[in-house]
């Protein structure tokens, strides 16, 4: 097996000779950069490591600095993964530079245990990966590749790992709060809005600083790295290929297929044939739905429909809803919130010029929100989705964030209570605050509209705007008398 020729991670079962004789046995491929750099787990000389690979011309040059960072980060005191052998060996006659890091025991990354954790357990886990950030730069240490997942967990102590990304350099006071922001970047909109102050002050005690900057400034910076960041990942990288993505097109088509759905690269015969076997959820002119079967899994096909020659001529030279749609499911799944995966897009073109469209997702079979209410008989289940609807309305307004449709049946609720949103062609992010709050707050509308029959409800989502939303003119804007 060539290692240039893996592509995407799962199970590997190889063996590579080293330059010292031994042999080591690669059982996982962790994560793919295409032709320079694997990340693998294995075994060595009897012990489980983690190796990373590195191949093409600047292979040298990213395995120095990525042992350089290691042994920095060691020698300033800050725990980090052993590198057990580093050397170059051959390898189906190509050279590879190679670097192996002993494995942590028992241990998950800082992404894995922020997601699963909440409450105390989530600020003391945020506030130990400041306080390493503080004490790297307090070494003159910078991590220019800062997320979560360069931390691990292990028996409640926090290891910093990936010294490709480490710099030695002295690191001014804006700097070292612009590295804040950038770690507070990786939180969910809410976490920001609540943790900031405290991850501040965190980071201040263990530097001896008193406050320099306010934490309004930080979570300023910390939202605008977020946005920027998001916003690259819907618009450059989910179109090309790279490890959550296949991008394919010809001169009859363009698609996007995502890496971990199960779906690979299709034609428009075999949506067409899907379609016409499932059941029908929406006939419309402009849009048709249907729930089938694609490549054995349970799927949602939305296809967008082309009316006439005209309606023709003004989708040919705009991105299509369905590529709307596959960048609003990939936005939200990003900020943490709930939708059905994403699996493809695929718009037909001709000459370039875009034609039908089709938006494929994961099945959701959860009932709509207007059925939750109707058929919910626990009072305490009740409340909780009213206050999830509530707070999810509040995270959009944090991200400016608009939905464009709020009707119920675009609101799903899972058995646990939580929300799932669909339909999200009409979404958008807005990048100027006024155009952002005016569309808030007909969000807001359209969603009390739903349950304008139903006191009781809607009275309990107004008590619950009020008490949930800590700026009220949004509710103002929409109607809502605070």
């Amino acid at each position: 097996m060539i290692l240039t020729q893996l592509t995407s991670p799962g199970p590997l079962h190889l063996s590579i000779t080293l330059a010292d004789h031994s042999t080591l046995y690669l059982d996982t491929l962790v994560r793919v950069l295409k032709s320079r750099r694997l990340v693998c787990r294995g075994r060595w000389n009897g012990q489980p490591v983690y190796a990373k690979l590195f191949m093409g011309k600047d292979a040298a040059r990213y395995a120095r600095r990525d042992a350089g960072g290691a042994q920095a980060m060691g020698q300033a005191g800050i725990r980090t993964p052993d590198l057990l052998w580093h050397g170059t060996f051959d390898h189906q006659s190509d050279q590879v530079f190679g670097l192996l890091y002993a494995e942590v025991a028992h241990a998950m990354d800082a992404e894995a245990a922020y997601l699963q954790s909440d409450g105390a357990s989530r600020c003391h886990l945020l506030c130990a990966l400041v306080e390493v950030l503080a004490r790297q730069h307090a070494a003159n240490l910078c991590q220019t590749d800062l997320h979560l997942k360069n931390f691990l967990l292990a028996d409640a102590l926090v290891w910093a790992i990936d010294g490709d990304g480490i710099r030695q350099q002295s690191i001014s006071v804006k700097q070292a709060h612009m590295q804040l922001a950038e770690l507070i970047a990786k939180l969910h909109a809410l976490d920001q809005m609540q943790m900031t102050e405290m991850l501040l002050q965190t980071y201040l005690k263990v530097r001896g600083w008193t406050e320099t900057l306010p934490a309004t400034q930080v979570l300023a910076w910390a939202r605008q790295m977020k946005t920027h960041e998001v916003e690259r990942f819907v618009t450059r990288k989910l179109l090309r290929n790279c490890s959550d993505v296949s991008w394919h097109r010809d001169s009859q088509s363009a698609q996007s297929v995502t890496t971990a759905g199960g779906l690979h690269i299709t034609d428009l015969p075999a949506l067409e044939v899907a379609m016409h076997c499932g059941q029908v959820l929406k006939a419309g002119n402009t849009c048709t739905v249907v729930h089938t079967q694609l490549q054995d899994r349970a799927v949602v096909i939305k296809r967008y429909n082309i009316k006439h020659c005209w309606h023709a001529l003004s989708r040919a030279w705009r991105p299509s809803r369905a590529m709307s749609s596959w960048q609003n499911a990939h936005r939200l799944r990003y900020y943490g919130m709930l939708t059905p995966q994403p699996l493809l897009m695929y718009e037909r073109r001709f000459y370039g010029l875009r034609g039908r469209a089709y938006f494929v997702s994961a099945y959701s079979p959860w009932p709509d929100a207007q059925a939750f209410f109707q058929q919910c008989s626990d009072p305490g289940m009740r409340q909780h989705v009213i206050e999830q609807l509530v707070t999810l309305c509040y995270q959009w307004f944090l991200l400016r964030i608009s939905h464009g449709d709020m009707k119920a049946s675009n609101l799903q609720v899972t058995d646990q209570g939580e929300i799932v949103v669909i339909d999200l062609d009409s979404m958008q992010q807005h990048r100027r605050t006024q155009m952002a709050l005016r569309a808030h707050a007909k969000d807001i509308r359209r969603l009390l509209q739903n349950w304008q029959a139903d006191t009781s409800l809607y009275n309990a989502l107004v008590k619950s705007f009020s008490l949930v939303y800590q700026d009220h003119t949004p509710l103002k804007l929409a109607g809502i008398s605070i």
